[in-house]
């Protein structure tokens, strides 16, 4: 018989277990847990004003997502060029 060892469990399935106690314990459904995601039959708020504010951060994080991955996609550009140039040599 094989003596089991509290660490031989995979810590993703610990840190899952963790995850969907807390979600349970405050109320929250696996869709409602990713950021930004509102419970299926969600009313939005009737306020214009929050409404606004709400789309407006949105339109924050896509710009500041833009942002990053035309840095990146510039990056990687340089760099296939750059290799190109030594493959050449």
């Amino acid at each position: 018989m094989v003596p089991t060892k509290p660490w031989s469990r995979p810590a993703a399935v610990t840190l899952r277990e963790w995850a969907l106690r807390d979600r349970e314990r405050r109320g929250i459904t696996a869709a409602v847990a990713k950021p930004g995601a509102q419970p299926r039959g969600a009313v939005p708020s009737a306020d214009p004003d929050e409404r606004v504010w709400r789309l407006e951060a949105r339109v924050d994080e896509l710009e500041a997502s833009e942002r990053k991955l035309a840095t990146a996609r510039d990056i990687l550009r340089k760099a296939a060029k750059y290799l190109a140039g030594e493959a050449n040599r």
